[in-house]
């Protein structure tokens, strides 16, 4: 770990690469005996498939694990770009597509048998969808809007493929742009539904203009209560809980503010009334910015960067990293699946498919 925070003089890394893509400046005969060993070791790392900085990460990846390209698009597409949601009922991954040319309503299948990827028709569509997430026999897809339809959740049959309107507005304020969704039934002992609604829609052109700040949600899945309970942060983005739903992470995501671009995970604890408090930083990203999380049953966070996927532990100590570098033209990975010993990468305009060594859920 003493390379990632010790380095000899004159290094320069560009922050849209990877960290084994820093650079020594100035001829390399000019370079110190230390420098050279460290430039020959970040060398050597820029073939490969991970980075692993502990044990723990290399014995829940393998050694012999290998990313298996499942689907690509011939048109460079980003038809693989949000979701990751496991769907016992099909056996399938399901996902969703970044704007594309135009608004769209496309989501898409991993069968995990098959491994066949194929796009649903869901009826009644849902417009330009995002985050997905599984809970109790639905599938729940965030729809971002546009400039007539407001922001919304909605779920879905995964066998009829019927969806259903969840909720699309805050005591007649319309929603901006729901961006990823979690589920909780522990808190309270009450089925809670939390969800990211940052107003993007309206930031990237295609959504009307904000009448909601832009925050994140708790709703009541029996009362339909709807609850702003985080309303601090500029662009949020990914969401996830701890196992034993007692940590909240959320991902702030605004790059293009300037001065102001956040590239942070933030961890809460949660008090008795099940609401967020005691903000504190889990991780920071050093590639591009955090979007999707997951957490596994080791309360390993994984979390979607500029330069692949990066697992932490629950202290935020950074394990290791699935790079992104040679499965998409961008390098940058918004989301994916954890399932079983599989991880589905939706690599924007690629799929792959990751068979790892330990099982995680």
């Amino acid at each position: 770990m003493s390379l990632t925070s010790k380095l000899e003089a004159r290094f320069f890394r560009n922050n849209s690469e990877t960290f084994s893509f820093t650079d020594f400046i100035g001829p390399s005969n000019a370079l110190s005996p230390s420098a050279k060993l460290q430039q020959a070791q970040l060398f050597a790392s820029r073939h490969a498939s991970f980075i692993s900085y502990s044990s723990e990460f290399t014995n829940l990846i393998g050694y012999r694990a290998r990313p298996r390209l499942l689907a690509t698009s011939p048109d460079s597409l980003q038809f693989a770009h949000e979701g990751g949601a496991y769907v016992p009922e099909t056996n399938e991954v399901w996902f969703t597509a970044n704007q594309l040319p135009i608004q769209n309503t496309n989501v898409g299948s991993v069968n995990l048998r098959t491994n066949e990827v194929k796009q649903l028709s869901i009826q009644p569509p849902i417009v330009t969808p995002n985050g997905v997430n599984y809970f109790e026999g639905s599938v729940y897809i965030c729809s971002q809007g546009n400039k007539i339809e407001p922001g919304a959740i909605y779920a879905v049959n995964p066998r009829t493929l019927v969806s259903r309107l969840i909720v699309n507005s805050w005591f007649g304020l319309r929603l901006n742009s729901p961006n990823d969704v979690t589920f909780t039934t522990k808190i309270g002992h009450r089925k809670y539904m939390w969800f990211t609604d940052p107003q993007v829609a309206y930031m990237q052109g295609f959504g009307s203009s904000p009448q909601l700040g832009s925050y994140v949600y708790r709703f009541d899945m029996t009362t339909s209560e709807l609850r702003p309970v985080i309303t601090n942060l500029l662009v949020p983005n990914g969401i996830a809980f701890n196992p034993r739903e007692t940590t909240l992470y959320v991902s702030d995501t605004a790059p293009d503010l300037p001065g102001r671009g956040t590239f942070i995970v933030y961890a809460y604890d949660l008090n008795r009334d099940g609401l967020p408090i005691t903000r504190r930083i889990f991780s920071v990203s050093s590639a591009g910015i955090p979007d999707g999380i997951k957490v596994d049953n080791d309360e390993r966070v994984w979390i979607g960067e500029g330069d692949g996927i990066n697992v932490r532990d629950r202290d935020g100590k950074l394990l290791g990293t699935i790079l992104g570098r040679d499965l998409c033209q961008s390098g940058v990975i918004s989301n994916f699946a954890i399932h079983d010993r599989t991880v589905i990468i939706l690599a924007q305009e690629k799929v792959w498919r990751l068979n790892i060594a330990a099982r995680v859920i």
